[in-house]
């Protein structure tokens, strides 16, 4: 018999599968910037760690633990912001919090380049607007990059 999965069931495989096995997860040697994310009220904690080449974001790695939830949004902005620039990274953040939060992603702006403020598989959170406590859980890893840009260095 073949099983029938819905497409939040599959969003569902997708944050599992990068909980248990993150591709971005670890430190960097030489960061250049270094942003903490903590949920006091959960316990979720996270450490986003940056490095630059020509102010694009060339690697990144992150220290989570947490929730499924958190762990996997870790991930996935990691690899979503990885070659943007530090101004991009935020717009999809701001984009990512948007879809938390609404129920339509908010447009790009005139001279704004689609596929750099594209969710793509960070679309798989929108079921969390149903879930207003775990949003702050898929939020945190975007606190950490927000705090790590805006200090200057290391």
């Amino acid at each position: 018999m073949t099983q029938v999965l819905d497409g939040s069931a599959l969003y569902d495989q997708l944050i599992v599968a990068r909980s248990r096995t993150p591709l971005f997860a670890g430190r960097l040697e030489q960061a250049e910037k270094v942003g903490n994310g903590k949920n006091p009220l959960c316990g979720d904690k996270t450490r986003v760690e940056l490095a630059l080449d020509h102010n694009h974001i060339s690697q990144v790695r992150h220290q989570t633990r947490g929730c499924a939830i958190c762990l996997a949004a870790a991930d996935l902005m990691a690899e979503r912001i990885l070659g943007l620039s530090p101004d991009q990274a935020l717009k999809v953040g701001q984009r990512f919090s948007a879809l938390l939060v609404e129920d339509t992603v908010p447009a790009t702006h005139e001279g704004e380049f689609e596929e750099n403020a594209a969710l793509g598989p960070l679309m798989a959170f929108a079921p969390l607007r149903a879930h207003r406590s775990r949003i702050r859980c898929a939020e945190l890893p975007w606190v950490a990059l927000k705090e790590a840009l805006s200090h200057d260095d290391v």
